[in-house]
């Protein structure tokens, strides 16, 4: 199974695979603006009169997090291209413009983003995508606000409970769909129990909005893998940029830790694992979140220590599933990629599928509505749907709490073989229908 999104031309290319070229496919250029703030927008004629739609979109393009979205020049050009002629509502054709922003991973201007579209731009909905950096600022503004918002990419806990949802306060305009905690506390000891260890397991958890929905004591990861027989070992939150992860190692050592869990920024895991050689720390199982999903991280670690490192995969190539745009299955929407303008030098990305499937999902509750210009029919829409997309299918009428859709996750490990990295399904147990290809080989 292949994975990943790394450009060339800065380092040696990875090559993840070999994808079948279906030729570029003249896609519309996407504009995005790389320094911040505003940029793409697009317009389609309609053929009809019913007038227009705004969707806004806010990913983080640069920083940090730009790993997450290094599709989105991608699927962009290639959801301009299919709503070119317009979505038809109630018999009318409304003509679709899409003004797509760069939160450069910062919480703040996500923030700021969302206002502008909503108070200046007077969009109709709001897609965000992306880590709790993103997603929970374009939530909030949008609960405040009233206007419809569709969010992906980010464990459900950190933004419902990160939101401050729940109770007498639920999400009034919001729409989430991703795997929580769950999708990894729940799923990492389905590889961990095919090793022997001591299920001693020391996190990563920085003081973050992630960190802090981990760490949470009643819903985060513990009190999960707790019921599953695992002792989590956690030394405290750390900062993001942290340079010298010294007294995490060594209480790690100190108790004798043999599992790795986290989720840590790339840049950050980066640093612990080489110091972690270093100093003598080597666990014989690593799932950790974030900074594995995209195999940029796994080269850049010295001394191809990246060898068996695993995480939590919820998209590949061999995933049953389809868009309700085109009817491209998984591998399809790979060959497109690949073949395309946008895709030149990139290896395709497990989240550009959840990105793509906001625009579904959009489509859907926009079609539902009677009035697309109407925020309250929009949202409506959107909670009663269950839909099949290019990210799966998604059920709000039966998620966890009012508002969330979850989906399924997997365990992938990353192996170097011939020079080339790839990862492979190790544990199935929480979605049969994706075969494992083998059991996780420990890394001590």
């Amino acid at each position: 199974m292949k994975f990943g999104s790394h450009r060339a031309g800065r380092g040696r290319r990875i090559l993840v695979g070999s994808v079948a070229a279906l030729g570029a496919l003249g896609l519309t250029a996407c504009s995005s603006g790389l320094q911040g703030a505003s940029s793409g927008s697009s317009s389609a004629a309609g053929s009809g009169s019913g007038g227009s739609i705004k969707i806004g979109y806010i990913s983080p393009r640069t920083g940090v997090y730009a790993g997450f979205t290094d599709g989105d020049p991608f699927l962009l050009s290639e959801i301009r291209r299919q709503l070119a002629k317009g979505i038809e509502v109630g018999g009318k054709t409304y003509q679709v413009e899409i003004l797509d922003r760069d939160s450069g991973s910062d919480p703040q201007k996500a923030g700021q983003l969302a206002d502008d579209l909503i108070n200046k731009d007077k969009v109709d909905v709001i897609l965000a995508t992306s880590t709790p950096e993103t997603v929970n600022p374009v939530v909030a503004k949008c609960e405040a606000e009233a206007v419809p918002c569709i969010t992906t990419i980010a464990p459900w806990q950190a933004v419902y409970f990160g939101g401050g949802f729940g109770g007498s306060k639920p999400m009034k305009w919001t729409n989430h769909f991703f795997f929580g905690l769950e999708g990894f506390a729940g799923v990492d000891p389905n590889a961990w129990n095919q090793i022997q260890t001591n299920k001693k397991v020391g996190v990563l958890w920085p003081n973050d909005a992630d960190g802090q929905a981990f760490r949470n004591a009643k819903t985060g990861y513990a009190p999960i893998a707790g019921k599953r027989g695992y002792t989590i070992v956690d030394p405290g939150a750390y900062e993001n940029g942290t340079k010298d992860f010294t007294a995490i190692i060594n209480k790690f050592k100190q108790e004798h830790v043999e599992i790795l869990a986290g989720v840590p920024v790339p840049p950050d895991f980066v640093t612990f694992w080489t110091q972690a050689a270093q100093q003598g720390f080597r666990p014989k199982a690593v799932t950790v979140g974030k900074a594995l999903f995209f195999p940029a991280t796994v080269p850049s670690i010295p001394n191809n220590l990246g060898q068996g490192l695993s995480f939590a995969a919820w998209w590949g190539p061999t995933f049953p599933y389809k868009s309700s745009l085109t009817g491209d299955t998984a591998q399809q929407f790979i060959d497109k990629f690949q073949a395309s303008p946008e895709g030149q030098g990139l290896t395709w990305n497990q989240a550009t599928p959840l990105n793509y499937a906001l625009f579904e999902v959009a489509k859907k509750a926009l079609e539902g509505s009677g009035n697309p210009n109407d925020k309250a029919a929009v949202h409506g829409a959107v909670s009663k749907l269950t839909v099949d997309t290019l990210a799966g299918k998604l059920d709000w009428a039966n998620g966890p709490v009012p508002g969330i859709a979850t989906i399924p996750t997997v365990i992938a490990q990353w192996e170097l073989k011939d020079g080339k990295w790839d990862w492979v399904v190790v544990a199935n147990e929480s979605f049969p229908d994706i075969p494992a290809v083998r059991k996780l080989e420990p890394l001590s």
